[in-house]
Formats: structure tokens, sequence, C-alpha cells
């Protein structure tokens, strides 16, 4: 059997990392046998999309899978996990913050698998080159779960829940944050009826950027030259937007304060 065992899969889940992974899953060949989610309409609608049967009750979940997938968000993880019991099949989850013993009760083996990626329900954005760290509660199961991983990418990383959870910290900063940095500009240019194309150029150049290493070296603007007329006026500016203008003094100040903390070592 191919994929180390690993052929039939149970999804307990349907949003859209559920939905990104089922999609996936059934191109490389994979059979789901079941979609659980407990609001039917997302449930039935992934199940067919799959061509696989929708289920909204944990107690009549199959036991004839290799592979149950947790894909739900952290706030139901436990309860979902708590009502899961199995004897030897593999059980994983796919959370960045959660510990792996959080499905300890569920079955003897178990793991984790997480994509530090941010999916939507727009378009299938699939797993090839995303990174996907593993983390197992023992060696068999390890093998099986990098095995089962390595379908879907070649860049596996074997790594320790404080591990993981520092990844998920970063990958905040690095995405969620500066995202909401985009949303502020456009609301910023919207506002004086500019558009946000503008900043195409200097948003692939700062992308760009991220890809070296020691990325503060390459820190410039205002905060970095120390210019105080410039973020005075900045500050001036931002005056009817105080969220912004709270924003934008803390950001100035920690690239000040890590500046000099630098300039030491």
């Amino acid at each position: 059997m191919p994929f180390n065992n690993i052929q039939k899969i149970a999804l307990i889940g349907a949003g859209k990392l559920a939905t990104n992974l089922a999609i996936s899953l059934k191109k490389r060949g994979f059979r789901i046998l079941e979609v659980y989610n407990r609001s039917r309409e997302p449930g039935t609608k992934l199940a067919e999309k799959v061509s696989s049967s929708y289920i909204n009750d944990l107690s009549k979940l199959t036991d004839k899978a290799d592979l149950y997938a947790l894909a739900v968000s952290d706030s139901a993880l436990q309860e979902m996990s708590d009502k899961i019991h199995l004897s030897n099949q593999m059980i994983i989850h796919f959370s960045g913050t959660a510990d792996i013993d959080i499905l300890k009760g569920s079955s003897s083996n178990y793991g984790v698998l997480y994509p530090p990626q941010t999916f939507t329900l727009r378009q299938s954005a699939g797993f090839l080159n995303i990174p996907l760290c593993i983390e197992a509660n023992n060696s068999d199961c390890e093998r099986k779960l990098s095995a089962f991983a390595a379908t879907f990418s070649d860049k596996i990383f074997k790594v320790s829940s404080d591990q993981r959870k520092t990844i998920h910290l970063s990958a905040i900063f690095a995405s969620n944050f500066t995202n909401f940095m985009y949303s502020i500009a456009e609301d910023l240019l919207t506002g004086k009826n500019l558009p946000m194309s503008l900043l195409e150029p200097i948003i692939k150049k700062t992308k760009a950027n991220a890809m070296w290493k020691n990325i503060f070296s390459l820190q410039t603007g205002p905060a970095i030259r120390e210019d105080f007329e410039i973020i005075r006026n900045h500050l001036d500016i931002l005056s009817e937007k105080q969220e912004y203008k709270e924003i934008y003094r803390i950001i100035t100040e920690s690239i000040i304060t890590y500046k000099h903390q630098n300039d030491k070592l």
C-alpha cells in the first residue's frame, strides 16, 4: 500500500485549511472516507467536492481510516479530540500553537503537521513548496507522517512543539501583522483618492529584501535615520487616526531601540 500505509483519510473539519487539504489529498490519490463538520452546508459541499460522505456526529466516525486529520480551529481542537477514541490509527492536528499531547487521549499514535501558510476558500493554494513542520509521539508515527507529508511538499521539517509555537508566532509578525500594515496603507491612500498600486514596487522590493539574512541591516526610513522632524510630521498627519498614530509611534520607537541595542553587540 502506498504512502507508508496511509491511504484512507477521515477529515474532521470543513474550513479553509480542511478544504485546501481535502482537495490536495484527492489530487494525490488519497481516498477521503468521510468529512465531519458541525455545520451541514459547508460539510456536505466539501464532501461532494472530494467524492466523500458527510457526517455531523463524531460517534459515527468510521474506524476504517488510516489517518484521522483534525483540521479544526484551535478553540475546537480539545473538544473534538476528546470525542475521538481510536486504537492505533494515526490522528494528527494542524495547529501552530496546540501541543502535540492534546491528542494523546485519542490514539496511541498521534502527531502534528503544521503548514505555516494562509489559506482561503476562494482558491485552492495546495501545499506544493509550502514548508511542512511535523512532530510525532513515536518513531514509527514520525516515519509515516514524514512519508505522508512528502507527498505534498519537499520541504519537511521535524520540529518540537516549542519550536512550532515560535514558527507560528513568527508567521503572525511576517504575515498577519504585515497584511494589516498594508490595510492601513490602503486606507490612508484611499482617503486621499490615491490607488494602492502606487506602493506595488516598494512592496515587491520589501518582500525581496526579506529573503536576505540579517534583514534589519536593510531597514530604511525615518526611524532608522532617527529623523525626528519627519517622524513628528507623520504623527501630525495621523492626528485624526489615533489608532494608526499609536501603531506608528510604537513601531518607530521599537526600530530606534532595536538599532541601538544592536549597535552595542
